[in-house]
């Protein structure tokens, strides 16, 4: 029996590792992709709809579905969708402008905004870290994006000698106005917490391909005049793009097996091999390299992470903490940004549902 529960936890985590390398491959396959953003997206949106309307059609009668969910929580749905496609887009748009691991690593502050909303907004208790988190968070992002003040102090000589290198600079505005939206969405979430995940995945993907993306295609076409212009490579593009929507499909159902299977907070812990994997790929996949301040501020935002899967494990028993840990990643939309907030949801509140 012991050696069984053991086999089972290392096939848990092993998923969950499995699962992050996914995600960050996936954020690489976006990176280097030819095609232009919002062609990008629709692909992406739509083999995602293709997928939920299969889903809904199989479950809709006997789970009793509604295509757009329940007429009480629509409105919730469609704000949740709404904030889940900024999200996406801004995310997808903001990789291609700066080194995918630094992106994925500012991301992983997004638990830490989402609890101070949290508690803004909702009234729900910050957790007891919550100060040493923000010092954590906010010393590792800067060192993650460096700007000309740290750059300045850290090597004033390099920094001088080379002043038009500032143009050349990654851009991590978007990744940081992405974490904005990142931070936002487990708050709609968390209104839709009665519909099934399958619900909440048609309506994103349903509304995300079919009206709020073709309008940024026409708001983009009305301010620039032209449509976006079409690389020569654009088959592979189109089915790079197809293969990244689907293997966030396979990486929430392999994290989701993962929790199901595995000691939610140790499994937890090794959720984060993401950033340091998705280093390994800047460093060997682009034309990127890796920074030193950098991997030492991803690490600062890895431990105020690692200080919020303390602090659950420390408040509830292990077979709630499972349970509330797993439950909202079985019943929230299956792609890897939702899955990253219902784990944010699940570690640094007490009572927060998935997505």
């Amino acid at each position: 029996m012991k050696e069984s529960s053991l086999s089972t936890e290392v096939e848990g985590t092993c998923l969950v590792v499995g699962a992050a390398m996914v995600f960050a491959l996936v954020a690489l396959v976006v990176k280097r992709d030819p095609l232009p953003l919002v062609p990008a997206t629709e692909c992406r949106f739509s083999v995602s709809w293709v997928i939920a309307a299969g889903f809904m059609s199989y479950f809709k009668e006997s789970r009793g579905l509604a295509w757009f969910g329940p007429p009480e929580l629509r409105k919730w749905l469609v704000l949740k969708c709404a904030l889940s496609f900024a999200f996406i887009t801004i995310w997808w748009a903001a990789i291609r402008m700066a080194p995918v691991g630094d992106c994925i690593a500012i991301i992983y502050c997004a638990p830490i905004l989402t609890s101070f909303m949290s508690s803004s907004l909702l009234g729900e208790k910050l957790p007891r870290f919550f100060g040493f988190q923000i010092v954590l968070v906010l010393a590792g992002t800067c060192l993650v994006v460096n700007p000309p003040f740290l750059r300045h102090w850290l090597a004033p000589q390099a920094d001088s000698a080379v002043p038009t290198e500032s143009a050349e600079r990654p851009d991590y505005r978007l990744a940081l106005f992405a974490l904005i939206f990142g931070a936002f969405v487990p708050l709609a979430t968390k209104k839709c917490r009665s519909c099934s995940w399958i619900e909440v995945e048609h309506v994103n993907a349903s509304l995300a391909s079919a009206v709020l993306n073709p309008s940024v295609a026409v708001g983009n076409y009305a301010w620039y005049g032209a449509l976006p212009e079409l690389p020569a490579a654009a088959p592979a593009g189109i089915a790079l793009i197809m293969l990244a929507a689907i293997g966030s499909f396979i990486g929430i159902a392999m994290e989701t097996k993962g929790y199901q299977l595995a000691e939610i907070g140790r499994a937890s812990m090794f959720r984060y091999v993401e950033v340091p994997f998705a280093y390994v790929l800047q460093q060997f996949g682009t034309s990127e390299p890796v920074q030193p301040q950098a991997i030492f501020g991803a690490c600062l935002i890895l431990s105020s992470c690692v200080l919020g899967v303390v602090e659950k494990m420390l408040q509830a028993p292990k077979d709630e903490q499972s349970k509330q840990a797993v439950e909202p990643l079985i019943s929230g939309p299956g792609h890897h940004d939702d899955a990253e907030e219902a784990l944010a949801n699940s570690i640094n509140n007490n009572s927060k549902s998935g997505s």
